[in-house]
């Protein structure tokens, strides 16, 4: 067997370069329309995952905002997770269809649980940033202007090296 020595430098730079291309949180799940989605295929934008239900007056209101940031922000995602495990099929995707939702949507499911963990009330909007930390959890309402101001406070704080 040869005695083989290790090149520090270059494992330390091969295991920045992994760490830097593995999200720090994924997750799969299946939209209402049936089609399969990955945390992961949304590396390099914000993604915003709001939890939400339809009985929750505050989770309606701010359905058209969440529409909005999704279409306006190319650079951003928004995924909606339904979190009512005895609501039929039928009724969500009327709902869907009823608040002309434009973002996926899908049902609370183990993965995204694992992953992100419980929400503390209704609506909770988990804002992912483009490498796939979580950085910033919020209880309550919130609107497309209140999310492009923490993503650009996010970003001028990155810039700044904080």
């Amino acid at each position: 067997m040869k005695n083989r020595t290790i090149n520090l430098p270059l494992l330390l730079i091969s295991l920045l370069f992994l760490s830097s291309t593995t999200l720090a949180v994924d997750f799969s799940f299946t939209d209402t329309e049936g089609k399969s989605h990955k945390l992961s295929q949304y590396k390099g934008k914000w993604v915003l995952v709001n939890f939400w239900a339809t009985w929750c007056p505050p989770c309606r209101k701010e359905i058209p905002d969440l529409s909005d940031f999704h279409l306006e922000n190319d650079d951003a995602v928004v995924i909606g997770v339904n979190y009512e495990p005895g609501l039929k099929d039928e009724r969500l995707k009327k709902f869907i269809a009823l608040y002309l939702v434009t973002y996926p949507m899908t049902r609370v499911n183990d993965d995204i649980i694992n992953a992100l963990g419980e929400p503390r009330g209704l609506p909770t909007s988990i804002l992912i940033d483009p490498q796939g930390n979580v950085v910033k959890k919020i209880t309550g309402m919130v609107t497309d202007k209140s999310l492009n101001e923490i993503i650009a406070q996010y970003e001028s704080n990155a810039a700044k090296g904080n």
